[in-house]
C-alpha cells in the first residue's frame, strides 16, 4: 500500500511524503533508523524580488519496528510541550532575578509580549521568563555544515548572521521541526499511537527560507539530521553527501 501527504507544519515548514508499509513481518527495530536519500535546491519564480521562493527539499530513508511516527502541530503539552517552566518556591523565575541564571537566549527564556501569552497570569505581558527548553517537541532535526579548509564546521543558523544580536541570543532560524503521523486516516495520530506495525519510506522535508543562497553562496556543505519517534526514541545521525547550492539547483515556474 502506498500513502502521501503534503501538508503545512510548524514554523512554517513543509513535509510531503512517501510512505511504504506493505504487511511486512515486525522485523525492525523500534528505534528509527534513518539514511540519505536526495537533496534539491529548488527556486520558484528566479529572479522576482516578490515572489522568489527558494526551498531546499531534503529526502529522508526512514524505517521504524512500530510504525509510531509523527506529531501534530496540536500536540504541545506533556512530553511534546516546546518548553517547561522554572520555578522557584512555587513562583515563576523571571530574567535577572537570580545572578546564576544564564544571559537572554531564545533557548533559555520566553518573552510574553512576543509569546502573546500571559503566562503567569499578573495581568501583564511584560515579562520574560526562566524554561527549560524541550528538543523533544520536534520530531525531525536538520544540522548545516560548511567546509571550510578541507573540514567542515557546524553553521548553526539560530546564530545568524553572524555579528547580529542573534549571534549571541540564538534568536534566528531552526530548522528542527514537525512531521505528521504517518497515516492516511481522517485522525492519523490517534491510529499511529495504537498501530505497533512496522513503516518504511521516503520523507522529503522541505525548508523553505530565503537565508540560503545569501548565507552559503558558493560554499560545499553537508547536512546532519535525525527523527524521534513518539516515544522519544532518537534515531542514528544521517549524513547527505557534500554538495554545493548551485550543483544541487533546479528551478521551476
Amino acid at each position: 500500500m502506498g500513502l502521501s501527504f503534503s501538508k503545512s507544519l510548524v514554523f512554517a515548514f513543509l513535509l510531503s511524503m512517501a510512505i511504504l508499509a506493505c504487511n511486512r513481518p515486525p522485523d525492525l527495530p523500534v528505534t528509527p533508523e534513518v539514511s540519505f536519500a536526495d537533496v534539491v535546491f529548488e527556486v520558484k519564480n528566479a529572479g522576482d524580488p516578490l515572489f522568489e521562493e527558494n526551498t531546499l527539499k531534503l529526502s529522508i530513508n526512514i524505517q521504524d519496528g512500530d510504525g509510531d511516527l509523527g506529531l501534530s502541530g496540536e500536540e504541545a503539552s506533556g512530553p511534546y510541550a516546546p518548553y517547561n517552566l522554572v520555578e522557584e518556591n512555587g513562583e515563576l523565575v523571571q530574567f535577572g532575578q537570580r545572578p546564576e541564571d544564564p544571559p537572554f537566549t531564545c533557548l533559555d527564556y520566553i518573552v510574553e509580549d512576543k509569546e502573546n501569552l500571559d503566562v503567569n497570569g499578573d495581568g501583564d505581558f511584560a515579562d520574560t521568563l526562566l524554561i527549560n527548553f524541550n528538543e523533544n517537541q520536534f520530531n525531525i532535526e536538520v544540522d548545516f555544515f560548511v567546509k571550510r579548509n578541507g573540514t567542515f564546521e557546524e553553521v548553526d543558523l539560530r546564530a545568524q548572521p553572524a555579528g547580529s544580536a542573534n549571534e549571541n541570543t540564538f534568536c534566528g532560524i531552526s530548522f528542527d521541526g514537525r512531521f505528521p503521523c504517518l497515516s492516511s486516516e481522517d485522525n492519523p495520530c490517534s491510529i499511529v499511537r495504537n498501530s505497533n506495525r512496522p513503516i518504511e519510506g521516503v520523507i522529503t522535508y522541505d525548508m523553505v527560507s530565503g537565508i540560503f543562497l545569501p548565507l552559503f553562496r558558493t560554499d560545499t556543505i553537508k547536512l546532519e539530521f535525525k527523527i524521534r519517534d513518539r516515544a522519544l526514541n532518537t534515531s542514528n545521525v544521517g549524513e547527505s553527501p557534500e554538495f554545493t547550492l548551485q550543483s544541487i539547483r533546479r528551478e521551476v515556474n
